[in-house]
């Protein structure tokens, strides 16, 4: 006789993702669907490794809604078993879960500060902390299930799991927790940080280690046991792809990420349970404004209008982005830019406004952005720059003889002297003719 499970993790009820309402309402809805095919597949009990919520505070609304999806199982007589993750759980004493498991719709594992013996739980004392644990018995085979809710690396720099939790017959750990070596594994946008223990920290002598908190889907042993994250319901970012096209230059390739759902365990063994859930794309181009208009159009056919997607656009120089809400008719767009000017100068230490005036870095901008046609704009930009010259000197002059005015001392006629030198600069004005800028600037 074997034992057969539903494992689920990071749900996220109440979660207004993007802050749309009805992204909560898919997020219910997820959820709602897997309990019901846990139900259909008539498994003994149901596991769910924290972040029910995605709040420690959730909305009434949101409450009644974890109320009404978890009768559902509890009209079949299937348990469930919960513990807080890190969105939901609480410094104090009383949390959304106690409400759930006061309701008999949960049973809550882990540190208590009371013991609790009923058909699904028991309690023991460990190192002197009351530990609650989930109890399951079928035919003549029974199960334990040990589980805690999550903790900071701080936690696990004081304390070692294998001093709480030591099974002596079959038995399922549930945590919520990032294992370092899922970290190294996968490569996650999101989330590269989120790990407190590693693998060696997991206790001996589990046959399954039920995990939560990364929202990606991954699977490993530790010794006989089974170490297994299901992944969240719904996707969580667009580093959670469906699909991810990228540009190399030439043209775009696609990534395909990984469907959501949760697992059915049965023997120890997870299967994974799909969902239809609401699908991401993300789209990467590094490119100038007509490359990019071109190349994004051309996928336009390829991205659902149900779809959220996100376009990442990278260049040297800015340009407007708005045209993607016109090319791409989708339920959520999300535009990212990087925009940014190439280095002049590549010597360390070294800035081209050490060795260029504003004007002449503009023209140099300017001529290496196209193809050197506008000769007519490059023209204007000197002359620009010359009158900005010329007005600066002009500047300097009236600063001069403001100081001569202060400078009661100053014989008149050196005073003079000056004005004149200062009134040459500015008598020479710009030619009227570009044919004649070339000799006008030699003088």
């Amino acid at each position: 006789m074997t034992f057969k499970f539903a494992h689920i993790a990071d749900v996220h009820l109440g979660f207004e993702q993007y802050r749309l309402p009805y992204r909560a309402e898919e997020f219910r809805e997820a959820f709602e669907t897997a309990i019901k095919k846990a139900v259909e597949e008539k498994v003994d009990f149901i596991l769910i490794a924290g972040d029910l919520f995605h709040r420690s505070n959730p909305s009434p609304q949101t409450i009644k809604d974890a109320i009404d999806i978890l009768s559902i199982p509890k009209e079949d007589n299937i348990p469930v078993f919960a513990v807080e993750g890190n969105h939901d759980r609480t410094q104090k004493k009383i949390s959304a879960y106690h409400l759930l498991e006061s309701l008999g719709l949960i049973h809550l594992l882990g540190f208590s500060e009371e013991k609790k013996e009923n058909e699904y739980q028991t309690t023991e004392k460990v190192n002197g902390k009351l530990i609650v644990k989930g109890v399951f018995e079928k035919g003549n085979k029974s199960i334990e299930i040990y589980g805690m809710k999550f903790m900071s690396a701080a936690w696990f720099e004081r304390n070692k799991l294998s001093d709480y939790f030591k099974p002596d017959g079959d038995a399922i750990l549930m945590l919520h927790q990032g294992i370092k070596e899922m970290m190294d594994k996968l490569y996650l946008e999101t989330q590269r940080d989120y790990f407190e223990i590693t693998l060696e920290d997991l206790p001996d002598g589990f046959l399954y280690y039920a995990m939560g908190h990364i929202h990606k889907r991954w699977q490993t042993s530790k010794g006989l046991g089974i170490v297994a994250y299901p992944g969240s319901l719904q996707r969580w970012d667009f580093g959670d792809y469906e699909i991810r096209y990228r540009w190399d230059g030439n043209k775009f390739s696609l990534q395909a990420g990984e469907d959501k759902g949760f697992l059915i365990v049965e023997d120890f063994k997870p299967r994974f349970i799909k969902l239809d859930v609401r699908p991401f794309y993300d789209i990467r181009i590094k490119a100038n404004e007509s490359v990019a208009r071109r190349e994004l159009k051309r996928l336009v056919a390829k991205i659902p209008n149900e779809a959220f997607l996100r376009v990442h656009i990278e260049w040297e120089k800015p340009f407007d982005v708005s045209f993607l809400h016109d090319v791409f008719k989708v339920r959520y767009l999300h535009i990212r830019t990087k925009f940014g000017k190439a280095s002049l100068l590549k010597a360390k230490g070294t800035t081209a406004s050490e060795f260029f005036t504003p004007m002449e870095l503009k023209v140099i901008e300017r001529v290496g952005e196209k193809d050197f046609e506008e000769f007519d704009e490059i023209i204007k930009l000197i002359l620009e720059g010359i009158e900005d010259s010329t007005n600066a000197d002009k500047k300097v002059v009236e600063k001069e003889e403001t100081e001569e005015k202060l400078q009661k001392t100053e014989p008149r006629a050196e005073r003079e002297i000056k004005v004149q030198k200062a009134e040459k600069k500015v008598k020479k004005a710009p030619p009227k003719k570009k044919s004649d800028i070339l000799a006008w600037l030699k003088g």
